[in-house]
């Protein structure tokens, strides 16, 4: 029988080389997407073999940094291009390199022509195969077979990353209202329910809203005035895998299935922390004693008391995980307030039975901070190959000598270690500082043409390392690209943040390989 592993052991098994199988999250040679074509088969048009490319690549150049004779080229016979799929590191020369090309020997012209770029003119190519090529602009290749009549051209492209592509991008253009009736909210609380939406908004009448968007990407929110026979407590609104619950201001917990209809559950809470599977996590006060609780009162677990260097409020999102190594989910959160006031530094975790403190110290005091599921890229060898790493981001919150936290924290094995992120996936001075903010991650579907893509698009990864799920149909690639959506947060002045911001890994936009 497989041993079941405890936060008492499940921190050490993740630091014994666990960590990177609970989390690379890279899908080799997938092509099926959420998107869903229909595969279509196509006439492939083979040119002569006596004018047919077989190999292209470029020589190393002196003094560069980047290995350019390790780069890999497609070559594309049916459309007649050429072109490296992992573009080169921004900044790139490429206007004098030298290229190794294999064809047929037995060709009796090999010609290459720049155009639009800082050189211009032909190169004999068969004859000077040393001459370097300007591909600053536009290279042709043209074959002339033996027989003097048969010919083929091919465009050669390098592709050169226009951004760096693991650099994160906060678009300050796509910055939108919170979903409110009336605008200037008080307050507000989010969370991601069965692949949908809920914003609850305290309008400045202090009426309520209740906003749902199945689809964020199209801005649409159905937005209902929340009519309850109770007073929210807008922050503890929280999401399991099947009921929404919230509890209101004298503690009563409530629940629903819509956002829109709430049960009384006859039970009086201290705070919410969140969701096990479809178990409700939180505290309560039994005679004077802060008690670990837990919702349906029939869930199984057992009730046991508060640690003193346990928070009890404005502790992060509680998040979970599962892998091979145990048999329960775990889950986690970060920071947050103790009861004698005091900030805490520690990542407590959960595994079904206990709780137990999975790090301390390597985040600062912070409370009010946000928990986002999101993916970094590393290299791992001297090639320009990136692996696809899984990570929590911690982002935001305030520290305990009341200054606002602006550095985004990264756990690569679940909260076990926490690093500041490097300085490209930081957020830029313009964005806001916050405390009690919520943050989602979304997908949108995204697709391109693959008839030009080569030229203008750049792609993610060299073959076979492609993260993002596609499906390729007539010329067109479809997947998904990972989206980070922050709502509200309370700004340094006070004031509730009524914005909706917007993220993305830039490598994450690029066409993914096919």
């Amino acid at each position: 029988m497989r041993q079941k592993y405890t936060l008492v052991n499940i921190k050490n098994s993740l630091l014994n080389g666990l960590m990177l199988s609970a989390c690379i999250a890279v899908l080799i040679g997938s092509l099926s997407s959420c998107n869903k074509k229909t595969e279509t088969e196509e006439d492939i048009y083979m040119p002569a073999s006596s004018v047919a490319v077989t190999n292209f690549s470029l020589k190393s150049k002196s003094g560069s940094k980047v290995k350019i004779d390790s780069v890999f080229f497609s070559i594309d016979l049916n459309r007649g291009v050429i072109f490296n799929a992992d573009s080169l590191p921004v900044g790139t020369d490429v206007s004098k390199l030298v290229a190794d090309i294999s064809y047929t020997y037995s060709a009796s012209a090999v010609t290459i022509t720049q155009t639009g770029g800082k050189t211009t003119g032909e190169i004999d190519y068969k004859t000077n195969p040393s001459d370097s090529i300007d591909f600053s602009g536009k290279v042709v290749l043209k074959i002339v077979a033996e027989d003097k009549t048969t010919s083929r051209s091919y465009d050669i492209k390098v592709n050169v990353h226009k951004v760096e592509p693991d650099s994160m991008v906060w678009d300050r253009l796509a910055v939108i209202p919170m979903p409110s009736r009336q605008g200037a909210p008080k307050e507000q609380k989010t969370v991601k329910f069965k692949s949908t939406t809920y914003s609850l908004i305290k309008e400045a009448d202090d009426s309520y809203t209740m906003a749902v968007a199945t689809d964020i990407l199209a801005g649409k929110w159905d937005k209902q005035t929340l009519t309850v026979d109770f007073e929210p407590d807008v922050r503890t609104l929280n999401a399991t895998s099947e009921h929404l619950y919230m509890l209101d201001v004298v503690g009563v917990l409530y629940s629903s299935t819509d956002g829109v209809a709430w049960d009384n559950s006859g039970t009086v809470w201290t705070n919410i922390i969140g969701a096990y599977g479809d178990v409700l996590l939180g505290m309560r006060n039994e005679s004077g004693t802060l008690m670990h609780t837990f919702w349906p009162s029939d869930a199984g677990l057992v009730e046991s008391p508060v640690s003193r260097d346990f928070p009890v409020v404005d502790y992060s999102d509680f998040v979970q995980f599962s892998n091979r190594w145990t048999t329960l989910p775990i889950g986690f959160m970060v920071g947050g307030k103790l009861a004698d006031g005091s900030y805490s530094n520690k990542t407590w975790g959960f595994d079904g039975n206990q709780w137990a403190v999975l790090s301390e110290g390597m985040t600062p005091p912070v409370a009010g901070a946000t928990l986002v599921p999101y993916y970094v890229y590393r290299k791992t060898s001297s090639s320009l190959v990136q692996t696809e790493f899984s990570v929590w981001m911690l982002i935001g919150g305030r520290r305990s000598n009341g200054s606002y936290n602006h550095t985004i924290y990264e756990s690569y094995d679940n909260g076990v270690n926490w690093y500041a992120a490097d300085k490209q996936m930081q957020l830029p001075e313009y964005f806001p500082s916050l405390q009690n903010l919520d943050g989602i991650m979304v997908e949108w579907p995204k697709q391109a043409s693959l008839t030009q893509n080569w030229t203008d698009i750049a792609r993610s990864v060299l073959p076979g390392m492609a993260r993002v799920k596609y499906e390729v149909e007539d010329y067109e690639v479809y997947w998904d690209c990972p989206y980070i959506y922050i709502f509200g947060g309370v700004k340094e002045s006070g004031a509730l943040n009524d914005e909706v911001w917007r993220g993305v890994l830039n490598r994450l936009t690029f066409v993914p390989q096919f």
